[in-house]
Protein backbone atom coordinates (compact mmCIF):
# COMPACT_ATOMS: atom_id res chain seq x y z
CA UNK A 1 0.00 0.00 0.00
CA UNK A 2 2.00 3.23 -1.89
CA UNK A 3 -0.05 5.86 -0.10
CA UNK A 4 -2.65 5.82 2.70
CA UNK A 5 -1.84 9.58 3.65
CA UNK A 6 -2.06 11.90 1.00
CA UNK A 7 0.42 14.33 2.20
CA UNK A 8 3.21 11.17 2.41
CA UNK A 9 3.53 10.21 -1.20
CA UNK A 10 6.93 8.94 -1.34
CA UNK A 11 6.53 5.19 -1.84
CA UNK A 12 4.72 6.21 -4.99
CA UNK A 13 8.56 5.87 -6.69
CA UNK A 14 8.70 2.21 -5.14
CA UNK A 15 5.16 0.96 -5.94
CA UNK A 16 5.80 2.37 -9.29
CA UNK A 17 9.16 0.70 -9.84
CA UNK A 18 7.82 -2.45 -8.57
CA UNK A 19 5.11 -3.05 -11.09
CA UNK A 20 7.61 -3.20 -13.71
CA UNK A 21 9.98 -5.50 -11.64
CA UNK A 22 9.15 -9.01 -12.77
CA UNK A 23 7.58 -10.88 -10.02
CA UNK A 24 8.67 -14.67 -9.05
CA UNK A 25 6.70 -17.61 -9.99
CA UNK A 26 4.04 -18.60 -6.92
CA UNK A 27 4.08 -15.06 -5.69
CA UNK A 28 0.89 -12.89 -6.94
CA UNK A 29 1.98 -9.11 -6.10
CA UNK A 30 -0.97 -6.69 -5.86
CA UNK A 31 -0.29 -3.18 -5.77
CA UNK A 32 -2.18 -0.55 -4.49
CA UNK A 33 -0.09 3.02 -5.51
CA UNK A 34 -2.77 5.54 -3.88
CA UNK A 35 -5.71 4.71 -1.49
CA UNK A 36 -6.30 8.44 -0.59
CA UNK A 37 -6.51 10.27 -3.99
CA UNK A 38 -8.36 12.90 -2.38
CA UNK A 39 -5.68 13.61 0.01
CA UNK A 40 -2.93 13.53 -2.49
CA UNK A 41 -4.94 16.29 -4.28
CA UNK A 42 -5.07 18.39 -1.25
CA UNK A 43 -1.72 17.30 0.23
CA UNK A 44 -3.27 16.51 3.20
CA UNK A 45 -2.77 13.52 5.33
CA UNK A 46 -6.59 13.16 5.58
CA UNK A 47 -9.69 11.81 3.11
CA UNK A 48 -11.92 14.47 1.52
CA UNK A 49 -14.11 14.32 4.79
CA UNK A 50 -10.84 15.27 7.22
CA UNK A 51 -10.31 11.24 8.38
CA UNK A 52 -7.52 10.16 8.64
CA UNK A 53 -7.75 6.70 7.06
CA UNK A 54 -5.51 4.63 9.35
CA UNK A 55 -7.33 5.22 12.45
CA UNK A 56 -11.04 4.03 10.36
CA UNK A 57 -10.24 0.47 10.50
CA UNK A 58 -12.14 -1.72 12.95
CA UNK A 59 -9.55 -3.46 15.20
CA UNK A 60 -10.21 -2.04 18.55
CA UNK A 61 -11.34 1.32 16.77
CA UNK A 62 -11.97 4.32 18.88
CA UNK A 63 -13.81 7.71 18.33
CA UNK A 64 -10.87 10.62 18.16
CA UNK A 65 -11.41 13.74 17.32
CA UNK A 66 -8.04 15.41 16.62
CA UNK A 67 -7.77 17.38 13.49
CA UNK A 68 -4.71 15.10 12.94
CA UNK A 69 -5.80 11.77 13.55
CA UNK A 70 -9.97 11.71 13.72
CA UNK A 71 -10.76 8.83 13.14
CA UNK A 72 -14.34 8.76 11.40
CA UNK A 73 -18.22 8.70 13.20
CA UNK A 74 -17.30 4.78 13.23
CA UNK A 75 -14.96 2.10 11.77
CA UNK A 76 -14.96 1.72 7.79
CA UNK A 77 -16.94 5.10 7.30
CA UNK A 78 -14.49 5.98 4.89
CA UNK A 79 -14.97 4.44 1.23
CA UNK A 80 -11.10 3.92 0.48
CA UNK A 81 -10.99 1.94 3.90
CA UNK A 82 -14.31 0.02 3.46
CA UNK A 83 -12.48 -0.62 0.00
CA UNK A 84 -9.24 -1.73 1.20
CA UNK A 85 -10.67 -4.30 3.54
CA UNK A 86 -13.09 -5.63 0.78
CA UNK A 87 -9.97 -5.85 -1.43
CA UNK A 88 -7.84 -7.70 1.46
CA UNK A 89 -10.53 -10.26 2.75
CA UNK A 90 -10.88 -10.92 -1.58
CA UNK A 91 -7.04 -11.57 -1.87
CA UNK A 92 -6.17 -12.41 1.93
CA UNK A 93 -2.43 -11.65 1.14
CA UNK A 94 0.41 -12.80 3.01
CA UNK A 95 2.75 -9.75 3.55
CA UNK A 96 1.46 -6.49 3.48
CA UNK A 97 3.54 -3.82 3.97
CA UNK A 98 2.19 -0.11 4.14
CA UNK A 99 4.01 2.98 3.45
CA UNK A 100 4.43 6.13 5.19
CA UNK A 101 6.50 9.04 5.82
CA UNK A 102 8.84 11.16 7.62
CA UNK A 103 10.47 8.35 10.18
CA UNK A 104 12.94 6.25 8.65
CA UNK A 105 11.87 3.22 10.46
CA UNK A 106 10.35 0.16 10.22
CA UNK A 107 7.57 -1.07 12.56
CA UNK A 108 7.88 -4.26 13.29
CA UNK A 109 5.19 -4.89 15.51
CA UNK A 110 3.88 -7.71 13.13
CA UNK A 111 3.07 -11.14 13.56
CA UNK A 112 6.52 -12.39 11.72
CA UNK A 113 8.89 -10.01 12.28
CA UNK A 114 11.32 -11.93 10.61
CA UNK A 115 9.71 -10.99 7.11
CA UNK A 116 9.77 -7.17 8.58
CA UNK A 117 13.43 -7.66 10.03
CA UNK A 118 14.56 -8.45 6.72
CA UNK A 119 13.06 -5.72 5.36
CA UNK A 120 14.50 -3.44 8.34
CA UNK A 121 18.37 -4.43 7.67
CA UNK A 122 18.15 -4.67 3.46
CA UNK A 123 16.61 -1.32 3.41
CA UNK A 124 18.76 0.08 5.93
CA UNK A 125 16.06 1.04 8.46
CA UNK A 126 15.42 1.67 11.85
CA UNK A 127 13.99 -1.17 13.32
CA UNK A 128 11.18 -1.06 16.16
CA UNK A 129 7.80 -1.72 17.55
CA UNK A 130 6.01 1.06 18.10
CA UNK A 131 3.22 1.17 20.51
CA UNK A 132 -0.60 0.13 19.88
CA UNK A 133 -2.58 2.49 17.50
CA UNK A 134 -6.53 1.78 17.61
CA UNK A 135 -7.98 1.28 14.30
CA UNK A 136 -4.91 1.21 12.13
CA UNK A 137 -4.72 -0.99 8.93
CA UNK A 138 -1.86 -3.02 10.24
CA UNK A 139 -3.44 -3.84 13.16
CA UNK A 140 -6.70 -4.65 11.80
CA UNK A 141 -4.98 -7.15 9.47
CA UNK A 142 -2.40 -8.49 12.16
CA UNK A 143 -5.46 -9.71 14.23
CA UNK A 144 -8.02 -10.74 10.81
CA UNK A 145 -5.98 -12.81 9.06
CA UNK A 146 -3.59 -15.98 10.89
CA UNK A 147 -1.04 -16.95 9.41
CA UNK A 148 -0.21 -13.53 7.43
CA UNK A 149 1.83 -10.45 8.56
CA UNK A 150 1.11 -7.03 7.95
CA UNK A 151 3.83 -4.07 8.99
CA UNK A 152 4.37 -0.30 8.61
CA UNK A 153 7.72 1.17 6.59
CA UNK A 154 8.22 4.65 7.24
CA UNK A 155 10.11 6.56 4.76
CA UNK A 156 12.39 9.63 5.84
CA UNK A 157 10.89 12.81 4.80
CA UNK A 158 11.68 13.54 1.06
CA UNK A 159 11.74 11.59 -2.20
CA UNK A 160 13.13 8.37 -2.62
CA UNK A 161 16.78 8.44 -4.27
CA UNK A 162 17.60 5.86 -6.73
CA UNK A 163 19.74 3.70 -4.12
CA UNK A 164 17.22 3.65 -1.68
CA UNK A 165 15.17 2.89 -3.95
CA UNK A 166 17.21 -0.43 -5.22
CA UNK A 167 17.01 -1.39 -1.51
CA UNK A 168 13.47 -1.12 -0.85
CA UNK A 169 13.17 -3.57 -3.93
CA UNK A 170 15.61 -6.14 -2.51
CA UNK A 171 13.86 -5.64 0.54
CA UNK A 172 10.54 -6.19 -1.26
CA UNK A 173 11.79 -9.39 -3.33
CA UNK A 174 13.03 -11.01 -0.29
CA UNK A 175 9.26 -9.81 1.60
CA UNK A 176 7.90 -11.87 -1.72
CA UNK A 177 9.28 -15.04 -0.95
CA UNK A 178 9.27 -15.36 2.69
CA UNK A 179 12.76 -14.51 3.84
CA UNK A 180 12.89 -13.47 7.26
CA UNK A 181 16.06 -12.89 9.83
CA UNK A 182 15.82 -14.44 12.97
CA UNK A 183 12.92 -14.71 15.72
CA UNK A 184 9.71 -14.33 14.38
CA UNK A 185 8.17 -12.86 17.81
CA UNK A 186 11.73 -11.17 19.11
CA UNK A 187 11.33 -6.44 18.51
CA UNK A 188 15.06 -6.24 18.09
CA UNK A 189 16.96 -5.23 14.55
Amino acid sequence: MGCIYGSECAALAITTALARQRVPGGVHLWIVPEMNPDGTAADTSQDARGVDLNRNFPYRWQRTTSATYYSGPHALSEPASHAAVCLIQAIRPAVTIWYHQHENLADMASVDRGIARQYTRTARLRGTCLPFLPGTATSWLNDSFQGTTSFVVELPAGRVGAQALGRHLTALAGAEVGQRIGSRSGCTV
